[in-house]
């Protein structure tokens, strides 16, 4: 099954808790701490795989979770990391995040990839927060959780030259001539109902010139209105931009070139007015169908009703007349406009809870206060509110930032709800 649009949820393995662990050694407390530290949970990261021509795997695939970190071991030992999950998508697949409509990844490399998710990092064990004055803690913090995100995988097939036209003129007969793709070919509209990609990597008589070859892409017949839902086109427009030479096929046997091609145009132009600034080609298709004279004669009115000063090529896919012409042709233009952009990895960056700016705000609410803030929100994730010792420490970080003082400021007193992080504990008085 053909799928170039899905919508899927992705999440990071979560952070493995760090432990409270004593070592059995004479002469120090307890034994020393020994607990070591949560291992960090796994990325979820998309790799661009040219073998693959669909996003159909994610179909029936719409929840997909990195591993997470282990709990610290004792012995001072970090538990084991999460294994990234590594998704694989056809080369041009982009990745959209569904809340910001931001665009996470754009792959049109194989084997690029880039991490969309990012796991969390693991807890500190009690063997952390040794010092000078607290040999003994009994301290330890929760994993961080994974990140999480609603996207939209978007497939734009990544090929050279785009074949456009009305349903039924020869599109899928010119490609299955020039490369080894067989794509459905029957006498109704709508025989192509998905884009076809092939290689043409040598002429149709076997030969291979110099500089030669490209990927060229079948896209399921237009129809007027197809921008705007009517017919297939408007489900494969989006495999068009891509391309960097569009030939524009017409039948010969039409009874109108100029209304044919104009009806064509205006939908490229309605769906993306960028597609008519590519650099094109007109070609009539199935020229084996009329005599030379008549032939030449449509042509003549045509150009001089669509107002057209390039040449227009002629072929027929049965009698291979005039391929060796069109093809050169579309290698000419290529080498002429270079591939501009590639997939470039490092603008995808990693975030964590330790990228993200200090300060808090404190906002009453009804019977209670909610506190917010990237480094208060940090601590409150990785510690465990039902410990005494971790919840200990907690207080005294939000004493030192100032948030307690700002409590009071608003009224806090002895028993007060406080909110932070999605978890909840009472206020309480020196």
């Amino acid at each position: 099954m053909f799928a170039d649009e899905v919508v899927i949820k992705i999440k990071a393995g979560d952070g493995g808790n760090g432990i409270v662990s004593w070592e059995r050694q004479k002469y120090v407390a307890k034994g020393g701490p020994g607990g070591g530290d949560g291992g960090d949970g796994g990325d979820v990261i998309f790799r661009a795989n040219k073998d693959i021509a669909t996003l159909s795997f994610y179909t029936t695939n719409k929840y997909l979770k990195a591993e997470s970190g282990q709990a610290g071991r004792s012995h001072k030992k970090t538990g084991k990391g999460g294994e990234d999950l590594v998704l694989e998508v056809p080369v041009g697949t982009i990745v959209i995040d569904i809340v910001t409509k931001e665009i996470l990844a754009d792959l049109i490399e194989d084997k690029a990839e880039v991490p969309v998710v990012v796991g969390g990092e693991g807890g500190f064990g009690n063997a952390h927060f040794t010092s000078s004055v607290r040999q003994a803690p009994e301290i330890s913090e929760l994993g961080e959780p994974g990140e999480e995100k609603e996207i939209k995988l978007e497939l734009k097939l990544v090929a050279d030259v785009g074949l456009v036209g009305l349903p039924n003129i020869g599109k899928s007969t010119l490609l299955s001539v020039v490369t080894k793709a067989r794509p459905k070919i029957a006498d109704y509209p709508f025989t192509t109902i998905i884009p076809n990609l092939g290689v043409v990597d040598r002429l149709p008589d076997g030969k291979v010139p110099d500089n030669f070859g490209f990927v060229i892409a079948d896209i399921p017949g237009l129809i007027k209105g197809a921008a705007l839902g009517n017919g297939l086109g408007d489900e494969f427009l989006r495999h068009i931009e891509r391309t960097r030479v569009i030939v524009h096929l017409i039948d010969a046997v039409s009874s109108s070139f100029s209304k044919d091609y104009l009806t064509i145009n205006e939908e490229l132009k309605s769906f993306n007015p960028d597609i008519l600034l590519k650099p094109s080609i007109i070609a009539i298709s199935r020229a084996d169908l009329l005599s030379a004279d008549e032939l030449q004669k449509k042509i003549k009115e045509f150009t001089k009703e669509a107002k057209i000063k390039d040449k227009i090529y002629t072929f027929s896919g049965v009698t291979r007349q005039g391929l060796n012409d069109l093809l050169f042709k579309i290698n000419d233009l290529l080498i002429k406009n270079p591939r501009k952009f590639e997939t470039k990895v490092e603008e995808f960056k990693k975030f964590t809870l330790k990228d993200r700016v200090s300060g808090f705000d404190v906002i009453k609410e009804k019977n209670y206060y909610i506190i917010s803030g990237p480094k208060i929100d940090k601590f409150a994730i990785r510690t465990d509110f039902d410990m005494k010792a971790p919840m200990y420490r907690f207080r005294h970080i939000l004493k030192r930032l100032g948030v307690e003082n700002e409590l009071r400021k608003q009224g806090a007193r002895d028993g007060d709800k406080i909110k932070v992080a999605g978890k909840e504990f009472e206020f309480q008085e020196d």
